[in-house]
């Protein structure tokens, strides 16, 4: 398969920063001590970025895997003197247990059974400043217990990121009221979750700044930013109410008889609890944040309206709208998701008939909400799949997105770019016809990049490549073409791209395996073990670099991260929803 040469719209006003027969000099700067794998999310234009890193992750077999050096598990909640766990270990592990230390080997009997049922986070953030080491920047986790999953996936020219984080736990004895049945309840400790359940944040300067959402009474609500731009507006989405039967129940029973009251409201305030609207913060120059600006949602038929169920006994026609905010530039145009429906056509669901509803690309403006997409050719007959998404807009008013349907009997990704002053809509050809291909992001000179399916030489095999496509020349380019023939890394997800052409993408690499504590793993002969991780590089561009001649088309995609489950990559799917 041939690929097209990288357009030369991305060569000029470029600094040199290496020799070498490539168009991208490769910078890893996703290795830290903390963890094994990183995944790339946000540049700005001075070359700071975003990214996370996975702590614990989970594989395509449904294999849990700590990926966090030494996780601080706590000695002091465990009993050693229960007889089940002291089976677990040696007589030698158990008294350096009691004596505080902690070998690999212990770490994972305990991690793996969990005695105190101990909270342990999926993701923690990094921010990486002024060529400075990257940080570990903590979000709502201030005692870095890691109990809890925190994201940053933006950074503006101010230093200023956002992202959001989920709820930590806190270790508490409760005893319930007495009970006809129990009349002398025992006392129990528990993990209690500290509402809300999700939070938007801000860091400026170090300091983390909670965003909160039009609605914040009953649990708390949620809120989530994705995306700041450089007059510091900030989209992302929210809750704006609850639902009334379940604010209803709540207050009956969430009154500490039987548990916890904030286990009670949590258990029973899920992200569904609550109405969600697509909403933009503006961050002051005080550090203040006003009130969101909070938008609706396409709705039945493109009229920004719901449709009116008249029968309420119809469940399965009872349809629940909602909208998320991506991104937005600096004339306030935002895009992101919201929910359509069209009350004349109706599908299968499964194995019902309903009226057909689901999430679709949607332009949030002083207009109202605006589709893009057509939804009669692009959707699946799942409400849980989204029909289509606008991921980003640049201040030149160019949005990038996808669109899902089934293309030679399978769901695929189709990148689409929309001109919001045109309203001209086209639908970029990828790598091949299946090929899926989602966009990520797009700089303010139409260069953009994501993550598409390519095939292995030779082989069937589809895997995931970063990409970079250029919007004037209509041109694809597969990003492992253009970074040398020797090199050590595949990119496989192009998460940003500033308006340099500095693009943050996560790659996968071969590096020494390295134990719970860190320490590297040894083979029979005592040399280092290998393995594939994930990590976070730049490609930074060279003046006057070429397209280095790999000879054949079958090194083109030598470098297979094959052995690297992607869901790894995704973080369950975190990484590219954050831009659904």
């Amino acid at each position: 398969m041939k690929l097209s040469c990288i357009s030369l719209a991305m060569l000029p006003l470029l600094s040199v920063f290496s020799v070498q027969a490539a168009v991208y000099n490769v910078v890893e700067v996703g290795q830290v001590d903390e963890l094994k794998l990183t995944y790339a999310a946000g540049i700005n234009n001075t070359g700071d970025t975003v990214f996370n890193g996975g702590i614990l992750t989970t594989s395509s077999s449904g294999q849990a895997d700590m990926q966090l050096f030494n996780f601080p598990i706590d000695l002091s909640l465990i009993d050693f003197e229960n007889e089940i766990v002291q089976s677990w270990f040696t007589e030698a592990q158990l008294n350096d247990l009691l004596n505080g230390i902690v070998t690999a080997d212990t770490l994972a009997i305990l991690l793996s059974r969990n005695p105190s049922g101990q909270q342990i986070g999926a993701a923690t953030s990094f921010i990486k400043a002024d060529n400075l080491v990257a940080q570990n920047q903590l979000l709502r986790d201030t005692n870095a217990s890691r109990s809890n999953n925190e994201y940053l996936f933006s950074i503006n020219d101010q230093g200023i990121a956002v992202g959001f984080a989920t709820n930590t736990y806190v270790y508490e004895s409760f005893t319930s009221e007495p009970t006809e049945a129990k009349p002398e309840p025992e006392t129990e400790n528990l993990w209690v979750p500290q509402l809300p359940r999700t939070v938007a944040v801000v860091v400026r300067n170090g300091e983390v700044i909670s965003l909160q959402p039009e609605y914040n009474d009953v649990g708390g609500g949620f809120s989530e930013a994705l995306n700041i731009n450089n007059i510091n507006a900030i989209a992302g989405y929210g809750s704006i109410s609850i639902d009334d039967d379940i604010a209803a129940s709540i207050a009956t029973n969430c009154v500490g008889k039987v548990k916890p009251v904030d286990q009670c409201i949590y258990e029973a305030t899920p992200k569904s609890a609550y109405e969600q609207r697509a909403m933009v913060w503006q961050l002051q120059p005080d550090g203040s944040v006003n009130q969101p600006a909070v938008y609706g949602y396409l709705g039945d038929k493109n009229t920004g309206l719901p449709y009116n169920n008249e029968t309420p006994t119809d469940t399965i026609n009872t349809i629940k709208y909602s909208s998320q905010a991506n991104a937005v530039n600096t004339s306030g145009i935002a895009v992101g998701v919201s929910t359509y429906s069209d009350s004349s056509r109706t599908i299968r669901y499964g194995t019902v008939d309903a009226i057909y509803r689901q999430d679709h690309a949607t332009i949030f403006s002083p207009d109202g909400a605006l589709p893009i997409v057509d939804p009669s050719e692009w959707f699946f007959n799942s409400t849980s799949v989204l029909g289509s998404s606008a991921v980003d807009i640049n201040d030149q008013g160019t949005v990038v997105g996808y669109a899902n349907k089934v293309i030679n009997g399978s769901l695929r990704s189709r990148m689409f770019v929309y001109d919001y002053n045109t309203a001209q809509l086209s639908f970029p050809a990828g790598f091949f016809t299946s090929s899926s291909t989602i966009p990520q992001a797009i700089n303010n000179n139409g260069l953009v990049v994501g993550s598409a399916d390519v095939i292995i030489s030779g082989t069937v095999t589809r895997r995931k490549h970063g990409y970079v496509y250029d919007v004037a020349s209509s041109s694809m380019t597969d990003l492992n073409t253009l970074v040398g023939c020797n090199s050590p890394y595949t990119i496989v997800n192009a998460a940003d791209i500033n308006d340099n052409g500095v693009i943050t993408a996560t790659a996968v690499t071969q590096r020494e395996s390295k134990d719970l504590l860190g320490a590297a793993v040894l083979d029979a002969q005592g040399n280092p073990v290998m393995e594939e991780v994930a990590t976070v590089v730049l490609l930074q561009p060279i003046a006057n670099g070429e397209v280095e001649n790999c000879n054949t088309d079958e090194t083109q995609y030598s470098r297979q991260g094959g052995s690297l489950s992607f869901i790894w990559l995704l973080f369950g799917g975190a990484l590219l929803w954050r831009r659904r």
